[in-house]
């Protein structure tokens, strides 16, 4: 099966929205905000907590919405409003570039920020007697939020602080951090010197102070059109309708990005099984410096100590699995998977779809193949290992793979708002209709 280049293109025009509406949304989260998760955002924005003091956690996984060009219907582009933040680098969103710059000029990572929305819900890392499931970072190495804010601060591709006590340093230059760690951790910033061991103590209440933010509602909205349907107050269109069917049946997408609700509970779904996977992802040659592939959950240094018995992993089997990432706002993130190879989720679905029915991709045998998603696709990073039982010839049409694209947008949160925008109109969510699940509890998985 053949797909044309037009298929391609993202319609997510019809998501886009004004931005006076985020202004209102935003303070209302800001009102909510305790005064640790008032310290954590502080400290999620501050550029002068990189080496360079121009690089922040915001940086990576923006907390605002993104302007990207969006076709008209005369064929003229035009900056738009996407819907909803997706958390993730913007400039990769706007760029299509798969990995984000640190703070020190020219110095790249090897791999796609993920988004950081409803990472709150990742289960701390563990083996759960068949399989390795949750932690952070695409291969679960940060056991849980407290943890992953810790790595980007002293990571040398990233924040490329020198050390903990450096990153110490800098906060004590701020008169708010003093006053906050007196009043809410009972530690003296002030106080800590170089070798003190309050300085891992101060960095731990740091990392702490962020994990709390991210478990905010900013972070986990619940109030996308998935959620509002799934609730029973509205409705799919057509489309979204054959998308939601056959992601569950045929597709297949379902298996690891499941659309039950938490724990069997009354409550929303995740849209992830927090498990690891090997999808046969091509390479990405055009990252900076072409770093070797990165081999996912085999790189772990935590698999033995959570399995029990480091006899039983056999990592030649697991090489090349990276986490299955929640697919909430999965419009909004572009480019897609661990190397961001992918441009546009037809590309995705695409690439699920067909992967082991076109020809492989040579001369050259990468992305940059002018076939490449339409006539070929190139071989995996990791070809021996990759899951050959759940993809590579699900049999659908381009129709279907483009409804299977429709039901996908409706996982972007704000839908009271994009809902009733640029011609859409729902009467069963008018624009301020609070999410369904805004009790829902945020859990700490840190403990």
């Amino acid at each position: 099966m053949k797909i044309s280049n037009k298929h391609l293109i993202m319609p997510i025009k019809p998501l886009v929205i004004a931005l006076g509406v985020f202004a209102i949304t935003n303070n209302a989260f800001a009102a909510e905000e305790t005064l640790e998760q008032k310290l954590g955002k502080q400290l999620f924005e501050d550029i002068n907590l990189s080496f360079n003091r121009n690089q922040s956690c915001e940086s990576c996984h923006s907390l605002s919405t993104i302007e990207i060009p969006i076709e008209g219907a005369d064929g003229n582009f035009q900056m738009a409003e996407q819907p909803a933040p997706g958390f993730v680098d913007p400039s990769n969103v706007l760029n299509g570039t798969a990995v984000s710059d640190g703070s020190r000029s020219r110095r790249f990572g090897g791999l796609n920020a993920p988004s950081v929305g409803y990472a709150a819900f990742s289960p701390a890392f563990h083996w759960d007697g068949d399989l390795f499931i949750g932690g952070q970072f695409w291969n679960g190495r940060a056991s849980n939020l407290v943890e992953q804010a810790k790595g980007p601060f002293v990571n040398p591709l990233e924040m490329a602080m020198p050390s903990e006590w450096a990153v110490i340093e800098r906060l004590k230059e701020n008169r708010n951090y003093i006053r906050s760690f007196r009043r809410i951790y009972r530690i003296n910033l002030r106080s800590i010197t170089e070798g003190d061991p309050r300085v891992g103590e101060a960095y731990e209440f740091m990392a702490t102070a962020i994990s709390a933010f991210e478990r905010t509602s900013r972070f986990n909205r619940f109030d996308s059109k998935f959620d509002f349907e799934a609730a029973g107050i509205t409705q799919y269109n057509a489309s979204e309708q054959r998308g939601a069917d056959l992601f569950d049946d045929i597709a297949e997408c379902g298996d690891c990005h499941s659309t039950d609700e938490i724990d069997g509970e009354d409550g929303p779904a995740l849209l992830t099984d927090f498990s690891y996977d090997n999808i046969g992802t091509p390479a990405n040659t055009q990252i900076p410096r072409r770093p070797a592939a990165d081999p996912g959950l085999q790189g772990n240094p935590n698999l033995a100590a959570v399995h029990g018995d480091a006899s039983e992993i056999k990592l030649d089997e697991i090489q090349g699995r990276h986490k299955v990432m929640s697919l909430r706002n999965i419009a909004m993130t572009a480019p897609y998977m661990h190397n961001g190879v992918f441009k546009s989720l037809q590309e995705v679905v695409h690439f699920y779809n067909t992967r082991d029915v076109l020809p492989t991709c040579t001369a050259p045998a990468d992305a940059t193949n002018p076939g490449f998603a339409v006539t070929c696709w190139p071989q995996g990073e990791f070809h021996s290992t990759r899951n050959t039982k759940r993809m590579g010839n699900l049999g659908l049409t381009p129709q279907d793979e483009a409804d299977l694209v429709e039901y996908m947008q409706t996982f972007t949160d704000n839908y009271p708002e994009w809902g009733n925008s640029n011609g859409l109109s729902d009467p069963n969510v008018p624009i301020g209709t609070p999410s369904p699940f805004a009790n829902f509890p945020i859990p700490d998985h840190s403990n």
